[in-house]
């Protein structure tokens, strides 16, 4: 099963996601994110395997050098391949950016099989709301994420490494002063 690093939110954007997940569900588009068990996120980086407990180790000490901060989720977006996704898009700011790079700076050695989507420079940070579902659902799916109003604000709370495809916590952090 592969892995991933993953930022979670604050109680109120955390509600707010898992409110358009279940729209979603009930409007027969995707139940993925909740079937999975996943939390609402953005994730850092995926990989294969891991060194244990060298990672689990840096994890902590990277978590520990952070404090909570606000994404601001601003827009829609859609990616087409290799999957269908629909997603909330964040502002992308000089912290979170340093913050990824960072990440990729400390684990590139600790991990194996890493994903192409994920590198420095070319990642596209964003939390998912439906995955892989059929081209002729996004705009569907579009529809109903576009319910809610936009630019709101997400606390990262805690860092996350997982498993999926269905979600299990592996170790979770919170974030300095948490």
């Amino acid at each position: 099963m592969p892995f991933a690093v993953e930022m979670f939110f604050d109680r109120s954007a955390d509600k707010l996601v898992r409110g358009v997940w279940a729209d979603l569900a009930r409007a027969n588009v995707t139940s993925f994110m909740i079937d999975g068990n996943y939390r609402p996120h953005v994730t850092l980086g995926v990989f294969d395997q891991y060194s244990s407990p060298g990672f689990e180790d840096e994890l902590r000490a990277f978590v520990g050098n952070l404090q909570p901060f606000t994404l601001q989720f601003d827009y829609v977006g859609v990616f087409l391949k290799p999957k269908c996704v629909v997603f909330f898009g964040p502002v992308v700011t000089e912290q979170l950016l340093s913050v990824h790079k960072d990440f990729n700076r400390r684990f590139t050695t600790l991990v194996t099989g890493a994903s192409p989507l994920c590198p420095t420079g070319k990642w596209v940070p964003h939390c998912t709301l439906a995955f892989d579902i059929p081209v002729g659902a996004v705009p569907a799916a579009v529809e109903v994420c576009s319910r809610i109003t936009l630019r709101f604000a997400a606390e990262m709370r805690e860092i996350g490494l997982i498993e999926f495809p269905r979600h299990r916590d592996v170790l979770t952090c919170g974030l300095a002063a948490v």
